[in-house]
């Protein structure tokens, strides 16, 4: 049976991958501007690394399909520092074109060596106690030091100073900024980027550093990195894109949530029992029910009086 590492990180990746092609579909279909498509791209990228953990994390037990995960939904992630930045130069109106074309020419160099396969980012996997993950291939540990001896490759090093760099460009325009409104709009793509950037602690599992709470905690932050943009553009439209939304769909959505949470609390709570006595029966099955209702029904009536409570006091319509 797969760990709870494996569980709850396939659950995470494939709601994380939800919320970002929503996202991506709002942005393309109200964007009009270039820099909306840019973003676009860059959620386009987190659904693939979302995507990419989800099919490894439901196919655990089948090393060789991990890798053709891995290397093939990673291919699109070696141009996100040229779109992360060309975004940022697009978006603040900054004629950056020798940095902008000479960051493309090294990721498009990089994305063609990929899809040829001249170079696998993935070579292996590692068998860890709670699951299996891929491996990076070993032309990749060298350069600067990291943590445990392992050493990262130039292309983690260029996709980290590009959001870093992006992000004092956005903090220099902010300072700048005259409009409230601007500069929270420039905030919430600071926050994301940061996000974004903090994500990639999951690739650590792909070095050889065995700490099982990374993985899920670094799908974690990509879900988070769709779910800010999405509140900017629900709350203070972002990009100058206006979105309303009916209560019954916000109620819907509230109501898949309740049930996913209450199946998956049963499941864990009846794996859990279930390794304790020694057997999956069907008493167990129904003690672990009954511990699901008796601790989660009162918390979901407080959470709906909650959102009642905020439906009440804001219209949401078409």
């Amino acid at each position: 049976m797969p760990s709870t590492v494996v569980l709850f990180t396939s659950i995470a990746s494939f709601i994380g991958a939800i919320i970002n092609v929503l996202v991506m579909f709002v942005i393309l279909s109200r964007g009009r501007r270039k820099y909306h498509l840019l973003f676009a791209l860059l959620l386009f990228t987190a659904v693939c690394w979302d995507l990419s953990i989800f099919l490894v994390m439901i196919r655990n037990s089948y090393p060789d399909e991990i890798v053709l995960y891995h290397n093939f939904l990673s291919v699109p992630f070696s141009l996100f520092p040229a779109f992360v930045y060309h975004f940022t130069t697009n978006y603040l109106n900054q004629s950056r074109k020798r940095s902008t074309i000479a960051l493309y020419a090294y990721c498009v160099g990089a994305f063609v060596l990929s899809v040829t396969g001249t170079v696998q980012i993935y070579s292996g996997v590692y068998n860890y106690s709670w699951g299996t993950i891929g491996r990076y291939h070993p032309i990749y540990n060298y350069g600067f030091g990291l943590i445990g001896g392992e050493l990262a490759n130039s292309a983690y090093l260029v996709y980290n100073l590009s959001i870093l760099f992006s992000c004092w460009l956005l903090l220099k325009a902010r300072k700048v900024e005259s409009s409230p409104v601007t500069r929270r709009h420039i905030g919430y793509i600071i926050v994301s980027f940061i996000v974004f950037a903090v994500a990639s602690v999951k690739t650590l599992v792909a070095f050889g550093v065995d700490v099982p709470f990374i993985l899920p905690l670094g799908i974690l932050f990509v879900d988070l990195f769709g779910a800010v943009i999405g509140m900017a553009i629900l709350k203070h439209q972002l990009f100058d894109i206006t979105v309303l939304v009916r209560k019954g769909i916000i109620y819907s959505v509230w109501a898949t949530l309740v049930i996913c949470v209450f199946d998956f609390s049963q499941h864990l709570i009846a794996s859990f029992l279930g390794s304790i006595v020694g057997e999956h029966s069907t008493y167990v099955y129904f003690a672990s029910v009954a511990v699901v209702i008796v601790t989660f029904v009162p918390l979901k009536q407080r959470l709906d009086h909650i959102i009642g409570g905020i439906l009440a006091k804001k219209k949401f319509e078409f």
